[in-house]
């Protein structure tokens, strides 16, 4: 059994310390402002949001993560500023990200708008070595003591967005600082990410909604996730989602007022580690501060 726990631990400290800085989301087409700065004040008003993931139940250190959000339009709505926090548990090892975000947006024609977002970030990372259950207790290379680190970072993101569709392309870390080099790991920490989707009218109460994201590692295999939603009588969401070589998820959404929505996600588990765990489960919520005689319709698809 230990050999399990220590082959699997591997295979999940590995991947998001060689592939990417920002855990991945089912509920991507919904948590644009972690991936994409120039999202900031997109929803048109102010907007809050969170959500829980539990990544390979079953799964001792297995990734657990929380990422809350905030943005708000000002300046007439040409402008936003948004933060977002993120923390991530894997194993012996936190690491959390807090990202601010300003975005400023200008037309391109009558329906389409180009928002063009910078971010500052602070990184922070804490290996518990105490947590560690090596086969060779006596192995030199493992500490005992927490080791730390904190370090500045920044990104960019390009934001296209009209009435039934938006495109965006985005590198939030630019910087490839020494937060993990310093804490015994090493690769390439700079990801890029492009999204996209588009709305279509079924009928009067049906609408489908494709959405996609790719990012980009260079030293990681490409991920890619395409998913298929469906909207009915404007309340809820049905979807489902085709992680590259990972999962098959399902999203479950509904709008419960116009301010409020809330919804879960599944992931059914298609690689190696299908054998260890039950999949990986998601659970979101936002609540958009609506006053006067505002609207959330093409907001609330986007």
């Amino acid at each position: 059994m230990k050999k399990i726990y220590i082959a699997v631990l591997t295979m999940v400290l590995a991947l998001p310390l060689t592939a990417q800085q920002n855990p991945q989301f089912t509920h991507f087409m919904f948590n644009k402002l972690v991936y994409n700065p120039a999202y900031a004040g997109n929803r048109e008003a102010l907007s809050i949001s969170a959500i829980y993931r539990n990544q390979w139940s079953g799964i001792d250190g297995a990734p657990t993560t929380i990422n809350a959000n905030v943005h708000t339009p000002f300046s007439g709505k040409r402008a936003g500023i948004g933060m977002s926090i993120v923390s991530d548990q894997i194993g012996m090892l936190n690491t959390t990200f807090a990202n601010i975000a300003y975005n400023y947006s200008f037309k391109v024609s009558d329906n389409s708008k180009l928002g063009i977002g910078v971010m500052g970030r602070m990184e922070h990372g804490r290996i518990d070595w105490s947590k560690a259950d090596p086969a060779d207790i006596d192995d030199q290379l493992i500490f005992m003591e927490a080791t730390t680190n904190w370090q500045p970072n920044f990104g960019f993101g390009l934001y296209l967005s009209g009435e039934n569709y938006y495109l965006g392309v985005s590198a939030p870390t630019l910087l490839e600082n020494s937060l993990y080099t310093d804490l015994g790991y090493s690769g390439e920490y700079r990801s890029y990410y492009a999204m996209g989707a588009m709305m279509f009218d079924l009928s009067s109460n049906v609408k489908f909604k494709p959405s996609a994201m790719i990012s980009y590692n260079p030293n990681a295999p490409l991920d890619l996730d395409l998913n298929a939603s469906f909207l009915l009588m404007d309340a809820l969401w049905l979807g489902g989602t085709w992680r590259m070589g990972d999962s098959f998820d399902a999203i479950i959404q509904y709008q419960f007022t116009n301010e409020l929505r809330a919804g879960m996600a599944f992931d059914f588990t298609t690689s190696k580690l299908n054998d260890y765990t039950t999949g990986s489960y998601e659970m979101m919520i936002e609540y958009t501060f609506v006053t006067g005689d505002e609207k959330l319709q093409n907001i609330r698809y986007f």
